[in-house]
């Protein structure tokens, strides 16, 4: 058995949050920062969603496991999902102009999405807290992504061609439903959930990590796994694991706690929320690129981007090392 279950319900509503949140990881990868979904093949599909599904699973076993509950570590879930996807779902985009696509792909828009899904799933499940904020996020992420999708397309080299607005929004609209169906239902069939419930028992981590392993192999075998892929993942990898390793924390409230079970916001808050979103795509999808200088409102998000990814992972590294040094020195004055 792969979570700790006390029923075959809540085994059910597990899965289903899993679920939520692997369609929320696609949406937010393959629409969000817009990956060609209309040019995939069909074969590609079930690949992606094996990679997004597990990677779902260990993410919300870690939140889980080390009871994610400050402002910093969602970053690191950010990070282990945008390096396990660079290897197993999307290598042929994330490193297809390395270095530089390390630090605004792999490094930065990437594993920014990941935080941003993971606050989105929290914004979803938690019955009505932090509406303000999902009304806020949808906002700027919805002009930020009509632009996005309307100039992104065709000026990536190599380009994947103009994307028509109603397209782009029949995309984002099937995907944001997918995932609201699937945490209406983890909600329903899982009342008795806890946040443990998330975590994959030994097996079930030997099932994620084959897995994911598997899929990276059949990148490789497909020729979409450079071979600077590994060398530069797996250190970063490793000392993400080791943050989290020595961050501990078995014990204090986590992000996930107020989310599990989950429920999702009363129908007036979710409907603003996604009017908001794409009513504000759509004017992003109108403007003009804005020259400003050397840079346009395109280049600014890529700015963006980079700027993330140059700075989240030590921003991470530098705030709990310090909080584990404080720890410290307050023990040896106990002592």
């Amino acid at each position: 058995m792969i979570v700790f279950s006390r029923d075959r319900f809540t085994f059910r509503a597990v899965w289903f949050v899993r679920l939520a949140f692997g369609l929320l990881l696609l949406w937010g990868s393959e629409v969000l920062l817009w990956t060609d979904p209309p040019g995939r093949p069909p074969l590609e599909w079930p690949l992606l969603a094996a990679g997004y599904g597990l990677l779902a699973a260990l993410l919300l076993d870690l939140a889980a496991r080390f009871r994610v509950g400050d402002l910093f570590s969602p970053l690191l879930l950010g990070g282990v999902y945008s390096l396990g996807a660079s290897l197993a779902v999307n290598p042929a985009s994330m490193y297809s102009d390395l270095p530089l696509t390390l630090l605004t792909r792999v490094l930065g828009a990437h594993a920014l999405m990941g935080v941003e899904m993971f606050g989105l799933l929290l914004a979803l499940a938690g019955g009505g807290r932090g509406g303000r904020w999902l009304l806020v996020g949808a906002a700027i992420i919805g002009v930020s992504w009509g632009v996005w999708v309307r100039w992104f397309p065709m000026l990536n080299e190599p380009s994947y061609g103009a994307v028509e607005l109603p397209a782009a929004l029949i995309w984002a609209a099937a995907g944001l439903a997918a995932a609201l169906a699937a945490l209406w239902a983890a909600g329903r069939r899982g009342t008795a959930l806890i946040v443990d419930d998330l975590r994959l028992s030994r097996s079930g981590w030997g099932v994620v990590l084959l897995g994911l392993l598997g899929l990276a192999a059949v990148r490789a075998l497909r020729q979409e796994l450079p071979p600077a892929a590994l060398p530069i993942a797996a250190p970063l990898l490793a000392l993400l694991a080791v943050i989290f390793w020595f961050r501990g924390r078995s014990a204090g409230r986590a992000l996930l706690d107020e989310r599990v079970p989950p429920r999702l916001p009363p129908a007036l808050t979710l409907g603003a929320a996604l009017a908001l979103f794409f009513a504000l795509a759509a004017v992003g999808y109108h403007l003009p690129l804005l020259e400003i200088g050397p840079f346009n409102l395109l280049t600014l998000i890529g700015v963006a981007f980079t700027a993330y990814g140059l700075t989240w992972l030590p921003t991470v590294s530098l705030v709990l090392g310090a909080r584990a040094y404080l720890r410290q020195a307050q023990r040896a004055r106990e002592v």
